[in-house]
């Protein structure tokens, strides 16, 4: 005996109806696309139940990490946000403050700077190299001997010639090394007094030495100047 396949038409929706639906599917979508199948099936070999089982709990799962997905997404939006309020408040009250933050850069205009750097030994040959923006070594200096710990030497703003070089930023480098001729490992730092807070793409910076510092970058924080020990107490901070 013939069985007469039985012939279903389905409307397509536009583009303006495709466009204006969201991006995942919901329940609706997922019936909506079973029912079709079930229209759509070959009369002589339908689909099993343990097939639509399957589907079933595929789905389920699908939504079940879309569950995930959206909570994570609430999570981390939450932090950020938290984030972002205590980083504004902290740095709100390094204003007037003196802070020591790791960077290699400093700012001249006609002067000079100091450049500051921390040996973590002894040296018996420091140098320090101070580069353009161009990456271009302008002058070196000698700083002789050095114990280990903090140290800095003085750049008055002029090259290797004796010329004065133009108002901007310029980065400097240090290399250290001892009696054996090993090498001495050098960190760089700046330290001024915070100035401003700027707040920019969700990001907190302050403005040191004329300079734009990242809040994660500080590395110690000292009392303001007349402010006792009491008051405030020497705090690090690592980035």
């Amino acid at each position: 005996m013939e069985v007469a396949a039985t012939t279903s038409t389905f409307n397509i929706p536009s583009t303006d109806q495709i466009s204006s639906r969201q991006e995942t599917l919901d329940q609706i979508d997922f019936l909506q696309m079973l029912m079709a199948q079930l229209k759509a099936q070959d009369p002589m070999n339908p689909l099993q139940g343990h097939e639509y089982a399957a589907q079933l709990a595929s789905f389920s799962s699908v939504q079940e990490l879309q569950g995930i997905q959206s909570s994570l997404e609430e999570s981390i939006n939450m932090n950020l946000l938290m984030t972002q309020s205590i980083n504004g408040n902290l740095a709100a009250a390094l204003v007037g403050k003196t802070v020591r933050a790791q960077n290699n850069t400093v700012s001249v205009d006609g002067t000079g700077a100091d450049l500051r750097f921390s040996l973590a030994s002894a040296a018996t040959d420091v140098s320090v190299q101070v580069q353009d923006s161009d990456g271009n070594i302008i002058r070196t200096i000698d700083a002789n001997a050095r114990e280990a710990g903090d140290g800095a030497v003085y750049w008055d703003g002029l090259d290797d010639a004796g010329n004065r070089v133009p108002a901007g930023d310029y980065s400097f480098a240090v290399s250290a090394s001892d009696a054996n001729g090993t090498d001495v490992s050098a960190t760089t730092y700046v330290e001024g007094i915070v100035t401003a807070i700027n707040y920019e793409g969700g990001q907190v910076t302050l403005t040191v030495n004329g300079q734009q510092l990242l809040l994660g970058d500080i590395m110690s924080v000292m009392a303001a100047e007349g402010e006792s020990s009491s008051d405030s107490q020497t705090a690090t901070y690592q980035g």
